[in-house]
């Protein structure tokens, strides 16, 4: 149900890189492809100083349905990350925590780069559940035609970049 190409539409997190960096925020677009049935391979595709990076991760099946585990590769691969999804339009939205130890973050991410203001309203009384409040929520923008751009190429970028990496 999550297959597909997905926006990053919001995200919630005390991540201080984020809160330094928010200005910065460019539009960022997923594709997720279900593997055997039931782990996912994510790949998010996001411009960075004029470049088109693609970074790849795999989501583990857990026990929970509903739930997932993703491990760090190389410097990274003492971490760990549990991904949940809290609630799911598959049509138009999916919202999912992201656990790492105490810190816990969530994005919520929509078929098109706008969701409706329902959908937004759902989003943010989740992340208000979860001890986060607007001042660490992040919207991504639509405008500078990058969004278009992703979606026209179907989430295929042929200058990309690999960076295999877990950070939340």
């Amino acid at each position: 149900q999550l297959s597909g190409k997905w926006f990053l539409v919001g995200t919630a997190s005390r991540c201080s890189y984020l809160a330094e960096h928010s200005h910065q925020l460019e539009a960022t677009m997923v594709t997720m492809t279900t593997l055997d049935g039931q782990s996912l391979a994510v790949s998010t595709f996001r411009k960075l100083d004029r470049i088109c990076w693609e970074i790849r991760q795999h989501y583990l099946p857990t026990q929970a349905p509903g739930r997932f585990l993703l491990k760090g590769e190389g410097d990274w691969k003492n971490s760990k990350v549990d991904v949940l999804v809290g609630e799911a339009d598959p049509s138009s939205f999916v919202i999912l925590y992201y656990e790492k130890g105490r810190s816990i973050s969530v994005k919520l991410y929509g078929r098109t780069s706008l969701v409706s203001d329902a959908v937004v309203d759902k989003f943010e009384q989740r992340v208000r559940a979860v001890g986060l409040s607007e001042d660490v929520t992040y919207y991504f923008p639509t405008y500078g035609g990058w969004h278009t751009v992703l979606r026209d190429l179907c989430g295929f970028c042929p200058d990309a970049l690999v960076i295999p990496r877990t950070e939340i």
